[in-house]
């Protein structure tokens, strides 16, 4: 990782580990204000890390009935910031920051990643257009310098089915 900028973290794409080796931690959500150029951000396959964010859900969850909430999150009825699409995560940082960010694959990064010893490890259903929309952002951008803007028009002109449901929602 570079030693000058700042990584964007994203629950389930190793965030934790991020912030255990970073030698300084900047999450601030209130006061988020960055004026560098140098922001990256790991993107994950989306089947694998919502996979691994349903369980860490339902690690924190263990007094509601596993199957419900497994039924609401497959069908797109519960959202958690562990297993959200990666792109809501980038539409957080837009709010605060329109510059341009460095899309990486999470595979890029060579460190240990902490594992989740939850207890579950289920494979799950997840929303078709969170997996399809998360995935191609990373399949179209990782490895280049891009702003949500480009990414938005990118999904628009490419996949414009994808674009109406997943960004503007008709």
């Amino acid at each position: 990782m570079p030693a000058q900028g700042f990584v964007y973290p994203i629950f389930k794409n190793a965030s934790s580990s991020l912030e255990a080796l970073s030698s300084c931690t900047h999450i601030v959500n209130k006061n988020f204000n960055i004026t560098t150029q140098n922001i990256t951000v790991y993107l994950r396959d989306a089947q694998d890390r919502f996979n691994s964010g349903v369980n860490t859900y339902l690690q924190h969850n263990k007094s509601f009935d596993t199957q419900t909430i497994i039924q609401l999150v497959q069908r797109g009825e519960l959202v958690n910031r562990h297993f959200m699409p990666q792109y809501m995560w980038l539409c957080h940082l837009y709010k605060h920051y329109t510059g341009t960010i460095h899309i990486k694959n999470i595979k890029d990064l060579y460190i240990t990643v902490h594992n989740n010893n939850s207890g579950y490890s289920g494979s799950f259903v997840a929303p078709t257009h969170w997996i399809d929309l998360d995935n191609i952002i990373l399949e179209q951008f990782k490895n280049t310098r891009t702003s949500l803007s480009e990414i938005n028009k990118y999904i628009q002109d490419k996949h414009k089915g994808l674009y109406k449901k997943c960004i503007v929602q008709e």
